[in-house]
């Protein structure tokens, strides 16, 4: 990264940050998905009933990916960064 412009240090920044994101996305479905498989196994064994699938964790959105690019530039550069509030956090935080 040595001879890179501003642009192209931001753009790496994202394409990481979405690597990131995305990677936590899929380990998070897939554990979600194999601890539903094993109840599943259990419930058929022990002539139980068959649990509701809990659901999977929503895809990063661009919004999740350019914060994550923020916080990434912020740790690159140095830079104390203070974490974004949406509105729907704040509402979230507030219930």
């Amino acid at each position: 990264m040595s001879n890179m412009t501003p642009f192209e240090i931001r753009l790496e920044l994202l394409k990481m940050a979405k690597d990131m994101l995305t990677e936590d996305y899929y380990g998070k479905r897939e554990s979600i998905g194999q601890d539903w498989n094993v109840k599943v196994e259990v419930a058929k064994l022990n002539g139980g009933t068959i649990p509701d699938h809990p659901g999977y964790p929503t895809y990063p959105s661009e919004k999740d990916i350019i914060t994550k690019a923020q916080e990434l530039n912020g740790f690159v550069s140095n830079i104390e960064t203070k974490p974004i509030i949406t509105k729907k956090a704040a509402t979230q935080n507030a219930a």
